[in-house]
């Protein structure tokens, strides 16, 4: 069994959208069935006093999203502008650092949510309103820790994240996604711009290669995983080639490592299109089976 955290609250109606936010419930009752986790190890997030929100998004935006209003820092999500989604996003950000307080004490924790990347503090971007990414990444500075490595798989460039810290020593970022794809890209700590049409071999000796590099020369005391569905061989949004199987390896060369030298780590999911929904939903599960089975081990 593992920690999680998830509240029902991230399932939001967003009307005909390609985000799956239908996957949070179907990601917790599958792995609740399995045993992974439990009742008693799942934590309910609670959102953020807005003082603790202004440290990561500016006073004007974060009051456009707290009063729902659609302006041109709002609609630039491509989502809709309402409570549901931004009450979600809210207690996302709540939900990661959760996690990562968790992780502090039991080593590792699954956040069924999170990982909206692509959230600048005057704006959203890319389905994402709030970076929960630099949310926790901010107060664990802050509580004393020294070296923080973001670990982002997801298909698309965590822009938001890369921009926010990219003056920060502290915080190490690294971003392995598709090159010729949205967003535009900023300067991550490391980035390994993909080709269409990577697939396993090349993606997972090329991953190998970079979480070498970063456990060895930055030395990391907490670990953020962004685990993207996304670099998915059916997802309708990407063109990388990666299988099922390949994630999954995929999330053990990250979660092994950390858990091994006692790394406390947590997962967030970041994005998921696939044409069928059950596969974004056993890609993420994986990852919670991996988090499992290195912990148990």
């Amino acid at each position: 069994m593992i920690p999680a955290v998830y509240t029902p609250k991230y399932q939001v109606d967003i009307g005909p959208h390609v985000f799956p936010t239908e996957k949070y419930p179907l990601i917790y009752e599958r792995l609740s069935s399995e045993g992974i986790i439990t009742k008693e190890r799942v934590y309910a997030p609670k959102i953020p006093d807005k003082n603790e929100l202004t440290r990561i998004v500016e006073p004007e935006y974060l009051d456009d999203l707290l009063n729902t209003r659609p302006t041109a820092c709002t609609l630039s999500s491509e989502m809709p502008v309402n409570q549901g989604i931004i009450e979600a996003q809210l207690l996302c950000c709540g939900g990661t650092y959760l996690a990562s307080q968790l992780a502090l004490k039991d080593g590792c924790c699954y956040h069924i949510g999170g990982g909206f990347h692509h959230a600048f503090p005057s704006h959203a971007e890319g389905f994402c309103f709030l970076n929960d990414i630099v949310y926790a990444g901010v107060k664990l500075l802050e509580q004393g820790i020294e070296r923080i490595a973001v670990v982002d798989c997801d298909l698309h460039q965590g822009n938001g994240t890369a921009k926010f810290f990219e003056h920060e020593p502290r915080v190490f970022t690294f971003s392995i996604h598709q090159e010729h794809l949205y967003p535009i890209k900023e300067k991550s700590d490391l980035d390994i711009g993909l080709e269409n049409g990577t697939g396993d071999d090349e993606y997972l000796e090329l991953l190998d290669s970079a979480l070498n590099r970063i456990f060895k020369e930055f030395n990391p005391q907490f670990i953020i995983y962004v685990a993207g569905a996304d670099p998915y061989i059916y997802d309708q949004l990407g063109s990388l080639r990666l299988s099922i199987k390949g994630l999954k390896r995929r999330d053990e060369l990250v979660i092994g490592p950390a858990i091994e030298h006692k790394i406390p780590l947590i997962v967030v999911l970041g994005g998921g299109y696939a044409v069928d929904l059950n596969d974004t939903v056993e890609i993420h599960c994986n990852t919670a089976r991996v988090m499992d089975t290195k912990r148990c081990s």
